[in-house]
């Protein structure tokens, strides 16, 4: 699907530029975004009812969706999803909406989210939400994993499917009661979507996700991750950081491991991100002299001495020499958060690319490392310029 600019729309549309852009922001126009000072939106828009026209009066033009019991971890994710789906999303609590004759819209979704296994009461809900949907609606229930949970998804698919055509599915969530257990909320939220909107002809399914849950062990470490999760961790705890975070990071550039790998893209991207959200990030870069000139082209470090990011030098073999027990504790190299968490990367060679630390004295032994390291540190930009 491609995008025409407001303008474009004004001459196919014979408005003008500044009543389409003015409906942009009422969020009357479907699917629009904003990028940068353009409004951007799909070329196959239909044009928005005049609200002066009787049959405005009538027919709702909005594709609006209704979140009941919203999970608050999950809202950023999922917001940001369904508004590039063009949604108008309602959030509500079922104890506010007791009364459906005062939600005088029509909706084209609804993700509910079961408060505990579903009872009665919230079965009721939703079988009367359903008359403010249509024939290609979709209901998504979100629910938690349990031996007695009622397979609501089930129950309901035949009656909603020959009275109204819409759809409803589940999202099962088996995730981990350990509260410092990982959990890739964008990852649900991705599942919930594709529960909505994509699977057209399919109802009465549950489909179980695990969230991407990562968990630690008694010593507060994870077990050694594969690429995906180890990645996918690695960005959500990025993703959190906001100003007023420290992000220390030591890498061991023995040989040129900054590839155009696409999991490494993103990870440069996600670093220049956090920087420019105001989070300290400090990078040390150890590698030997006799490296410099071939590191002068290095794309990766390019970018990020033109960045935010504080990118330092130390002298591989100067360290070996005066205080080589700091090399051992970098090892293959870190990425350290605030004085709380260590992301550590695995030989080369090895199967896994790394594991999570929340094991305090670990963590703190690789931040006072990196204090110590700071004292031999050089300016990258003037190393390699």
């Amino acid at each position: 699907m491609g995008y025409l600019t407001a303008k474009q729309f004004s001459e196919k549309w014979g408005i003008s530029e500044r009543r389409i852009i003015k409906l942009c922001k009422d969020e009357r126009i479907n699917g629009a975004i904003k990028d940068g000072m353009v409004w951007q939106i799909p070329e196959d828009t239909l044009k928005p009812s005049d609200k002066r026209s009787n049959i405005y009066k009538y027919i709702n033009m909005q594709k609006r969706i209704l979140i009941v019991n919203m999970k608050e971890e999950l809202i950023t994710y999922l917001q940001e999803l369904l508004e590039k789906e063009g949604y108008i999303v309602e959030y509500k609590r079922l104890d506010e909406i007791e009364n459906l004759s005062k939600l005088d819209k029509y909706y084209e979704g609804l993700i509910y989210f079961s408060i505990d296994n579903i009872n009665k009461r919230e079965e009721a809900f939703i079988i009367n939400f359903s008359e403010k949907l249509n024939s290609e609606s979709s209901i998504v229930i979100v629910d938690s994993k349990n031996n007695k949970r009622n397979k609501i998804e089930e129950k309901l698919a035949g009656k909603f499917k020959n009275e109204i055509g819409l759809k409803i599915n589940t999202l099962v969530l088996d995730i981990s009661k350990n509260k410092d257990a990982i959990i890739n909320y964008n990852e649900i939220a991705e599942d919930i979507i594709e529960l909505l909107i994509k699977f057209k002809n399919t109802t009465g399914i549950a489909i179980t996700t695990d969230g991407g849950k990562i968990e630690f062990d008694s010593k507060g470490k994870t077990s050694n991750l594969e690429i995906g999760k180890f990645y996918n961790a690695l960005n959500n705890y990025f993703r959190k950081l906001n100003k007023g975070s420290c992000l220390w990071c030591a890498s061991t550039m023995l040989q040129d491991e900054w590839t155009e790998e696409p999991q490494e893209m993103k990870f440069r991207v996600t670093n220049l991100e956090v920087a420019n959200r105001g989070v300290n990030v400090e990078r040390i870069f150890i590698f030997s002299k006799d490296k410099i000139r071939e590191f002068k082209e290095n794309k990766t470090l390019k970018i990020y001495m033109q960045s935010n990011i504080k990118t330092l030098y130390v002298d591989y073999d100067e360290i070996r020499e005066k205080e080589p027990q700091l090399l051992e504790t970098v090892g293959n190299g870190w990425d350290g958060i605030d004085k709380s968490t260590l992301i550590v990367d695995l030989p080369e060679e090895s199967n896994q690319r790394g594991y999570i630390s929340k094991n305090i004295k670990e963590v703190m032994e690789a931040y006072n490392c990196f204090q110590e390291l700071k004292k031999y540190a050089k300016n990258l930009k003037e190393v390699l310029k």
